[in-house]
């Protein structure tokens, strides 16, 4: 894919993730007001809050489309993401094993340590130090 198509991809995953976000905002917000809350726009399709949210996304994307900085950063980010080796399935697999070994044994020793300090500070509350 090139770098152009990459980018737009972005911007319509940024707009589903925003959507979700304005859209469970604005309803939480608007279910404070009683008497709106069932205002619909076209029933029972598109809420006053879910046509919020679509416009909140518009004109957030027009303002990353437009903003001087938005659009070069995106473009040099994934030409810089191009350019990363990243690491083949089989060496992803390995870490991910060492890394969950790894944690069960921190976690063992972290409830052993636990136990111990729980029993040093039992000692110490029940002789009235």
């Amino acid at each position: 894919m090139d770098v152009s198509r990459l980018v737009t991809l972005t911007y319509i995953s940024t707009a589903v993730v925003a959507f979700v976000i304005f859209d469970k905002t604005f309803k939480w917000i608007w279910a404070s007001f009683d008497a709106l809350s069932e205002f619909t726009v076209i029933p029972p399709i598109l809420t006053l809050t879910t046509t919020l949210a679509i416009a909140s996304v518009i004109g957030l994307i027009m303002w990353m489309k437009r903003h001087p900085k938005v659009d070069p950063f995106l473009t040099e980010v994934i030409i810089e993401l191009k350019k990363v080796t990243w690491p083949s399935w089989k060496d992803t697999q390995r870490s991910t094993v060492v890394v969950i070994i790894f944690s069960i044994i921190l976690s063992f020793f972290l409830w052993g340590s636990d136990q111990i300090w729980k029993r040093v500070t039992d000692y110490i509350l029940t002789i009235g130090i």
